[in-house]
């Protein structure tokens, strides 16, 4: 039970960074996709503590196309 609290922190913070990425994704704000790769990891780690590894790996994966799409942005 010790581990719920920090659990639901870190749920609600990674929605909140989530939402807030998709947001700038779409003003074409580079910042979207670290925000966003900031948010999926904080999301793999909560899947994790919850054994849901389905949706750590798919969150995961978010994150690693989100350094990705960050990485070609900066390069142009």
């Amino acid at each position: 039970m010790e581990f719920e609290f920090p659990k639901t922190i870190i749920e609600i913070l990674s929605a909140i960074l989530i939402l807030v990425a998709f947001e700038l994704i779409n003003q074409k704000s580079i910042k979207g996709y670290s925000v966003m790769a900031l948010g999926q990891i904080l999301a793999t780690i909560v899947c994790i503590m919850a054994s849901l590894w389905f949706l750590s790996v798919m969150h995961f994966i978010n994150f690693l196309l989100m350094v990705r799409g960050y990485m070609k942005w900066k390069k142009r």
